[in-house]
């Protein structure tokens, strides 16, 4: 049986917003309670589809069917669009901020969620909802202690973000190690 690779579909961020989010995790740690697992900001990107374990012969066919929907995609921005908690802040797991949702990156998903399919990947099965992660609460952390930080996530929110350029995109091998994932790229495809 081959090897199998964990992988997934992905927007890559701007390295200046990769920047000013860094710059805010800094400064959310020092007032975050502990058990709060933060996503390195160069490991900072948009999922578009987690796919799983892979064979080496899906990575191939899974580049095809990339191909075929940026066939049809043009270039188009994206912007940091408020904050939140998964599945809320009284009961925080996860906590991100969120990308504008528009009628390119919506139908950018949709092609790809179609494409897949016919690969036999099943579908997301809940609403597309563009964010980034920015930390993991483990369940040792009292959600009390974590509801002050939206708060600081709110404050994020507000202040004006840079649009970045979405241009690509990229199937991603992710590598989950103890010191934290390693994401390669395994193929790029430009958006025409």
């Amino acid at each position: 049986m081959a090897d199998k690779l964990r992988a997934f579909v992905a927007i890559e961020l701007d390295p200046e917003l990769k920047k000013l989010i860094n710059t805010f995790e800094a400064s959310a740690k020092i007032k975050a309670p502990s058990g709060l697992r933060w996503v390195k900001a160069d490991l900072l990107h948009l999922t578009l589809k987690f796919l799983g374990d892979i064979t080496p012969t899906q990575v191939e066919e899974l580049g095809k069917a990339l191909n075929r929907v940026v066939a049809n995609c043009k270039p188009f921005e994206l912007q940091i669009s408020g904050t939140g908690a998964f599945p809320n802040w009284r009961n925080a797991r996860t906590l991100w901020v969120g990308i504008n949702r528009n009628d390119m990156l919506t139908g950018l998903f949709q092609q790809l969620e179609n494409e897949f399919a016919r690969l036999g990947f099943s579908p997301e099965g809940k609403p597309f909802s563009p964010h980034l992660t920015l930390c993991r609460v483990s369940d040792t952390v009292d959600p009390r202690m974590v509801q002050p930080m939206q708060k600081e996530f709110d404050g994020f929110s507000t202040i004006s973000l840079p649009t970045w350029k979405v241009q690509e995109v990229v199937l991603f091998k992710s590598q989950l190690q103890p010191g934290g994932p390693i994401y390669t790229p395994l193929s790029k495809h430009a958006l025409k």
